[in-house]
């Protein structure tokens, strides 16, 4: 399996009772894909998984897989609080067609590395699809490079790195240079690291779905040989972006009501509790949404 390109992860969308609207994600999924998404994926941090029952992200996942149809590959995220119930949603996501697990290790209580590296040994062991490994530390150097080779080494079906970290790229390389190619990288964090990561192979972006053809374009450009038009239009994408990586929640806000402008969405609605920023930042979020309209209207152009 290789992944090259935009690869979103589907936004919570929800009723006004805060229930999930279900055709509000295959309206996501049909969209993604026809603004040129190399893959899908839910139910991530995008999809406020940590709002979400277990019956609840077991659901999301059925009706993604559902509905993409196989018209693209499928990346459904099953990272728990436990090994146990890890493995038991990643079954489950193989089972119903998955094509690839994102998996997050534990983060309510704190683990040393080794009970890390335990984890996704026994998450990989129990499935044959391949692995993801969510590196998802906002503010650190997160899992080392020579960790990454020797779990490839070792479980055949780990097969991706997300990087989730500060300043990936040189990380992103390292990786790619101990593994021996073994494992391919993807950058998270909205892709603001793009820029240093598609020089050093990193080869998809996973952010929401809200300006999906910008990145699908901006990986397409670098692939065309055309590296500086694709950073320029990486730069341009910098006041969304650095509004998005404000607060974890700032980027589904605004990702949120981006795909209710563009008629995806019914509305903008987060599960509470969160930062209500339509009431206090509404003016600015509508001045990027005004941003990156028209970087999707001249993408569309090109």
């Amino acid at each position: 399996m290789k992944l090259r390109g935009a690869i979103p992860v589907m936004a919570a969308p929800y009723h006004e009772d805060e229930s999930i609207d279900e055709d509000g994600l295959r309206k996501q999924v049909d969209f993604a894909i026809g603004k040129g998404a190399a893959a899908v994926c839910a139910p991530g941090f995008g999809t406020e998984f940590y709002k979400l029952s277990d019956p609840e992200r077991y659901r999301v996942a059925d009706v993604v897989l559902e509905h993409t149809a196989r018209r693209k590959p499928v990346i459904i995220s099953t990272g728990s609080g436990s090994v146990y119930s890890t493995i038991e949603f990643s079954r489950y996501a193989e089972k119903h067609g998955a094509d690839c697990l994102m998996v997050l290790p534990p983060r309510i209580t704190p683990l040393t590395l080794k009970e890390v590296i335990r984890f996704y040994e026994r998450v990989a062991d129990s499935v044959s699809i391949p692995i993801m490994i969510q590196d998802a530390d906002f503010t650190g150097t997160g899992i080392p490079p020579k960790v990454y080779a020797d779990l490839s080494k070792r479980l055949p079906n780990l097969k991706f790195a997300k990087l989730e970290n500060p300043l990936p790229g040189a990380k992103c390389a390292e990786i790619i240079r101990e593994s021996e190619g073994r494992l391919q990288v993807v950058f998270g964090l909205w892709g603001i690291y793009m820029a240093d990561g598609l020089p050093k192979g990193a080869g998809g972006i996973m952010a929401g779905p809200g300006i999906v053809e910008v990145y699908a374009r901006i990986i397409s450009l670098f692939d065309e040989g055309k590296a500086e038009e694709s950073r320029q239009l990486l730069y341009r994408t910098m006041p969304y972006l650095t509004f998005c990586l404000q607060h974890l929640e700032s980027g589904l806000a605004l990702d949120k009501r981006m795909l209710k402008r563009r008629g995806i969405l019914r509305n903008e609605i987060l599960r509470e509790p969160h930062l209500h920023l339509a009431e206090t930042n509404g003016d600015e979020m509508d001045a990027l949404i005004e941003l990156g309209l028209a970087l999707c209207k001249e993408v569309a152009a090109a």
